[in-house]
């Protein structure tokens, strides 16, 4: 690339970012000195690598999430896996006391077929280990310990998930820390479906069944119009139920406009949620009722994996006091970020409002902190308790 193609695409950045970012003081970086400082390194660096390097680690200044450029070929590094990716090997895992423990196995999968267990340590992924895999995180704004768990949690998945019918090995300790080693084949996500903007295909699920003759349980990955008639679908299957459980752990946040439709079967009346404010505006959001609301109890389980929109519901959640917050404090992504195309293969995306609740709170860096907290221990894993969910079951047979 050459220098003068460098120096456009830099100006374009810092442009963008000067006349969209949500704040007009910048969070208290000098954006002009940011330019003098950083346009001279871009005409230094000679591959696109550090110009997207340089880029970003201006941009991280910012202290702000929803905030990053890079080339559109290569989203797929840093979208969720969660969402986008288009094989499994059908194990969800957190990171836990310096360990990666696996806390979900599907049926069927490869891992199940392995006699991988909930509870198990993955030792090694391939030939990396968790303090090699943090090695090679690009950590991200808001800098907090949580969104630190966030990304070296994200990066891990990324490892674990990948192309459909490649092969990834896996050293794990069993129950009796016996160390196994496994090559798994992952294997095809069903029913993707295009969100445009050059993101690749999106694996949107959601579930919901009866726990007990009361309580109702639902998930789902995103809140996504494209998904959400099957997530109001599986509402209305256990909206007779006495106590409700919304499983947001590992939810990807979303549409804004998603997350009010849901909201809306939990409020019977037009309820100011709270204020998206930048630089030049302050629109205060509604959540109005739709159809008919939900009579039972609610609890809301969030995690460190739970980001965005799924913060942003937890937390009306809270303020409106529908419901209980069980589980770990969430990493603070709480910002609303706009792309821009700097040209056909580059994107920029930056935060181009804040919010707040009415009470003045602001999530973003702060996060969702939960009414009741209740981390994941590896020996619970191990007896299959998830104790997160179970403290949500106790509190809805308990009130």
């Amino acid at each position: 690339m050459a220098k003068s193609e460098r120096i456009e695409i830099f100006e374009q950045v810092w442009n963008t970012v000067n006349e969209h970012f949500y704040d007009p003081n910048f969070n208290g970086i000098d954006w002009e000195k940011k330019h003098m400082d950083y346009k001279a390194q871009i005409e230094a660096c000679n591959n696109t690598d550090s110009l997207f390097s340089l880029l970003n680690i201006m941009l991280f200044e910012l202290n702000s999430s929803h905030c990053g450029v890079g080339l559109i070929s290569e989203l797929n590094k840093t979208v969720s896996p969660y969402i986008f990716s288009n094989g499994e090997i059908g194990i969800d895992i957190r990171v836990i006391k310096n360990q990666i423990v696996v806390t979900k196995v599907l049926k069927n999968f490869s891992a199940d077929i392995a006699n991988i267990n909930v509870g198990f340590i993955i030792e090694r992924i391939e030939s990396l280990t968790l303090s090699e895999i943090e090695k090679l995180v690009k950590f991200k704004p808001p800098f907090n310990d949580i969104n630190r768990t966030f990304h070296l949690t994200s990066e891990v998945l990324r490892l674990i998930y990948g192309q459909s019918g490649t092969r990834v090995e896996l050293v794990f300790l069993d129950e009796h820390n016996k160390s196994h080693s496994e090559i798994l084949t992952r294997t095809e996500r069903q029913n993707g479906i295009s969100l445009g903007g050059g993101l690749p295909l999106a694996f949107l699920h959601s579930e919901s069944y009866f726990i007990s003759k009361d309580i109702a349980y639902l998930s789902f990955n995103a809140f996504n119009p494209a998904n959400l008639d099957h997530v109001l679908s599986n509402l209305e299957k256990v909206e007779k139920s006495k106590g409700l459980i919304i499983d947001l752990r590992g939810n990807d946040g979303g549409s804004i406009e998603a997350m009010k439709l849901l909201l809306g079967r939990f409020v019977s009346e037009r309820r100011k949620y709270g204020t998206y404010i930048n630089r030049n505006e302050q629109n205060e959001d509604f959540i109005e009722p739709i159809g008919s609301k939900y009579q039972g109890k609610v609890a809301i389980l969030i995690d460190e994996m739970s980001i965005s929109g799924a913060e942003n519901m937890a937390g009306i959640i809270q303020y409106f006091k529908i419901g209980k917050i069980i589980g770990n404090q969430t990493p603070g992504q709480m910002l609303w970020g706009n792309g821009y195309l700097i040209n056909d293969s580059i994107a920029l995306v930056i935060p181009i409002y804040k919010f707040e609740y009415p009470n003045g709170f602001n999530p973003e860096n702060n996060g969702i902190t939960p009414d009741i907290a209740i981390e994941m221990k590896r020996e619970d894993l191990l007896k299959d308790k998830d104790t997160q969910l179970l403290k949500a079951i106790e509190y809805l047979n308990n009130n």
